[in-house]
């Protein structure tokens, strides 16, 4: 490791050739970047300058998490597109992008209601995002066949307490 500049300089490089490999579909070495990445700005600044490099450190890492998400999303591991998107969303709360995604894991992990209030959110936010008004058609498809699903159930316990009257 060498200065804290240069580490930060390094994690940088490493976030933008992560970058590159995304858009070559190049998933396994754009998360390879993204991790190696992360150790670099990790450790910036060590603990005397650790305040010197917490904004601009923060700003990389919140792309970085976004980042990775966004491959996992694309390999639909939705589980660990949630766990960075959350890393994102700690470290900045008001990002959208991190919101979107775990919005989209939600919705992916059958959390319906904490999918609508986030990805309703983010569109409040973006209210002309034509990919955020896709997430939520999807999340009403899914409200719909859950109340079918419901309503089925019900029917199917009725019908079976009316037989059981007989």
């Amino acid at each position: 490791m060498g200065t804290p500049q240069e580490n930060f300089d390094q994690g940088v490089k490493l976030r933008l050739a992560g970058n590159e490999a995304f858009k070559k579909q190049d998933y396994k070495g754009a998360l390879t970047n993204y991790y190696n990445a992360l150790l670099y700005l990790k450790a910036v600044g060590g603990q005397k300058l650790k305040d010197q490099y917490k904004v601009s450190g923060d700003e990389q890492l919140v792309m970085i998490y976004n980042n990775m998400s966004a491959v996992f999303a694309k390999q639909e591991r939705w589980d660990r597109v949630l766990f960075y998107a959350k890393k994102a969303n700690e470290l900045d709360s008001q990002n959208t992008k991190s919101k979107f995604r775990m919005g989209q894991a939600y919705l992916q992990l059958e959390d319906i209601e904490k999918a609508k209030e986030l990805l309703e959110e983010v569109l409040a936010l973006n209210p002309e995002d034509a990919l955020v008004k896709k997430e939520l058609q999807k999340v009403s498809i899914a409200i719909r066949q859950m109340d079918d699903k419901e309503k089925l159930i019900y029917r199917a316990m009725m019908t079976k307490l009316s037989q059981e009257k007989k």
